[in-house]
């Protein structure tokens, strides 16, 4: 491999209605075997991450959960796994039931949700082909409650939403003052909790150093404020044209949108040089 290109997925590789298209699965395929290693990088699960691109042939490694897990996608192997401090985790789930807010727990490849929450997901506005998409590969239970409490389910990322943008800010200030947590926000109407010093960039350098890739073969492209660390992390930092203004302040250029497959843009001109 001579260059790393992470792409996030949401407002980024996937077009509005959660599908990539077909020219940007054929340049990805191209660009893999041409010794580009790209690698979906995504606030998704495993299991989601894998769902949208196993059909592109050459793509091995994915970036999961804002960088708390790093998975193999033909073997579905974890090579990096962070978990969210136990003893703050149930705090955090009972606030958000007790707010009747949305929750889903990633653990592992997957991603958890409770049947009488999941519905909560499509009272905000981030749209029903996301909501559709997301919770089509979620494992949907009854309760996850007994094995919060007796830490039987150690959690690398929680995703939470509320109607009310106000609430979910309100939350969100809440739980960053815990200097043991990162959040951030996909979009005005969710926000991601996860443990600090895991993030997508952690991600990149695991698979720099796996196969020996230097830092200025690295590229990253995004839309929204959970791209930022990754973005300044990259030897070249992309946004696309979409994306929130606080990442592109941060992007070293713009690339078109997602929906005119900015990424693929992006990987021909790398392919060009």
């Amino acid at each position: 491999m001579k260059k790393i290109v992470a792409i996030d997925l949401d407002g980024t590789l996937l077009h509005s209605d959660c599908t990539i298209s077909s020219y940007s699965k054929e340049v990805i395929a191209e660009a893999v075997k041409n010794g580009i290693m790209v690698v979906p990088t995504s606030g998704r699960s495993f299991r989601s991450i894998k769902n949208q691109v196993q059909d592109i042939e050459g793509v091995k490694y994915c970036i999961c959960a804002n960088g708390t897990l790093v998975g193999n996608i033909q073997t579905e192997e974890l090579l990096h796994n962070c978990k969210i401090p136990q003893h703050l985790v149930y705090d955090i789930y009972k606030e958000v039931k007790e707010r009747h807010g949305f929750i889903e727990l990633y653990c592992d490849n997957d991603a958890y949700v409770e049947k009488d929450t999941a519905p909560i997901i499509y009272d905000t506005k981030m749209g029903k082909d996301f909501c559709d998409s997301m919770l089509s590969t979620d494992v949907i239970g009854l309760s996850y409650d007994l094995l919060l409490r007796r830490g039987t389910m150690r959690i690398n990322k929680i995703h939470v939403a509320f109607p009310d943008p106000q609430e979910l800010r309100e939350f969100a200030a809440k739980t960053a003052e815990n200097k043991n947590l990162m959040v951030t926000f996909p979009s005005e109407y969710n926000m991601e909790i996860f443990p600090s010093g895991c993030n997508k960039d952690v991600g990149i350098r695991i698979l720099a150093e796996k196969y020996n890739i230097a830092h200025e073969d690295t590229v990253a492209i995004g839309d929204s404020d959970n791209d930022v660390a990754m973005i300044e992390y990259a030897h070249i930092g992309i946004a696309v044209a979409n994306a929130m203004e606080v990442l592109k302040e941060k992007a070293d250029y713009i690339t078109k949108s997602n929906d005119e497959d900015g990424p693929a843009i992006v990987l021909k001109k790398i392919l060009e040089k």
